[in-house]
């Protein structure tokens, strides 16, 4: 069974060439028995509900859609993203990375396991199917292979159809429950005949005997559609929004842990701007106390020469605390704002040769 599908996959000897090479992963096969058993019950049950004109509009748009979301899904997982020297070279058994040589798998543009040089800084080497891939997005265990440039468009067609598919099928869930509580007429021949349906509707007699089985179905399906496309939006919303950053996946994910790895940094930077504070309120208290000892002085002269040499530098004081608050202030914004351009940016180490040749 482990040769079949593996929960946990450890790097491969030799490179993954396709999705459906073994072992098969654990969710992929678990996406294959959802999709079969909710297309089953959306041609066999649901469509069958509908009343003849809306099932046949119905039933071509499933199909649509249907062949849509399978061509895509087969693209996505059968296509190769793996760098193009990559794919003309022949399938041998990847070396295990050695740190104690290279600090990165990837180097000034050369893969030390694959033995290629890169075209891009966005090329990543996949621990799991042990190759390289070109503007490398995410590893998708739904697919079982690599999400990249060659096929990102198909992975984004399959994610889309399939969302259209189950916000079709939670409408069709709702207007059914509906209708069916309102008036069941509006519904197929075969569902009233299932449900044992009167010939006549009378409002103040039960129209349909059997039609609880119905609406239990058509409520957990509902459930189901909604759950399934609650995900698929999220994860349409989250590539929308990468992409109008212009980040991949991968570059997202790891920028934005490196900006959480200290998580005490801004508390320290409250608390200095606190510490701060502190120092002018106490400022300002010392200004306050020194004019008045000034005003109540018994010998006007020296009073008014110790008030003012108090209060003078108790001014100078609250400038010296607010030109540090300012000061650090600057450097705070200046540092969060450096801490934003980097965040999507590239070690030193990883910057590509031809990059640095064409700047």
């Amino acid at each position: 069974m482990d040769k079949c599908c593996a929960t946990h996959q450890s790097p491969r000897p030799q490179r993954r060439l396709h999705g459906l090479q073994l072992p098969l992963n654990y969710q992929q096969v678990i996406g294959w028995l959802v999709f079969i058993a909710t297309g089953s019950l959306n041609f066999f049950i649901l469509i069958e509900i509908q009343k003849d004109t809306l099932r046949t509009i119905i039933l071509v748009i499933f199909i649509v859609l249907y062949i849509l979301h399978v061509s895509s899904h087969l693209t996505a997982s059968l296509i190769d993203p793996s760098e193009e020297e990559l794919r003309s070279l022949e399938v041998n058994n990847v070396p295990e990375f050695n740190r104690d040589v290279h600090a990165h798998v990837i180097e000034n543009g050369r893969c030390h396991l694959c033995n290629i040089n890169t075209s891009s800084t966005r090329t990543k080497h996949c621990s799991i199917c042990n190759k390289c891939v070109d503007n490398f997005d995410h590893h998708c265990k739904w697919l079982n292979n690599c999400v990249g440039r060659r096929n990102y468009v198909a992975f984004i067609a399959c994610v889309t159809t399939a969302l259209m598919i189950t916000t079709i099928t939670a409408v069709l869930c709702v207007s059914d429950i509906v209708m069916l509580l309102i008036n069941p007429k509006y519904l197929s021949i075969e569902a009233q005949n299932f449900m044992n349906c009167s010939s006549s509707y009378n409002s103040s007699s039960t129209f349909c005997n059997n039609s609880l089985p119905i609406i239990t179905f058509l409520v957990l399906f509902f459930s189901t559609a909604s759950a399934i496309g609650c995900a698929l939006l999220h994860l349409c919303c989250f590539h929308i929004y990468i992409t109008l950053l212009g980040v991949t996946t991968y570059e997202y994910v790891v920028r934005s842990d490196e900006s959480r790895a200290s998580p005490y940094s801004n508390c320290m930077s409250i608390c200095i701007l606190c510490r701060c504070c502190r120092n002018i309120s106490k400022n300002v208290y010392t200004a306050r106390k020194s004019k008045d000892m000034s005003q109540v002085q018994e010998n006007p002269d020296s009073g008014s020469v110790v008030g003012k040499l108090d209060v003078s530098h108790s001014s100078s004081g609250i400038q010296n605390g607010e030109a540090n608050v300012m000061n650090f202030i600057n450097i705070l914004i200046n540092s969060e704002l450096g801490k934003a351009k980097k965040i999507f940016m590239y070690d030193k180490n990883k910057v590509h040769p031809h990059e640095e040749s064409g700047s």
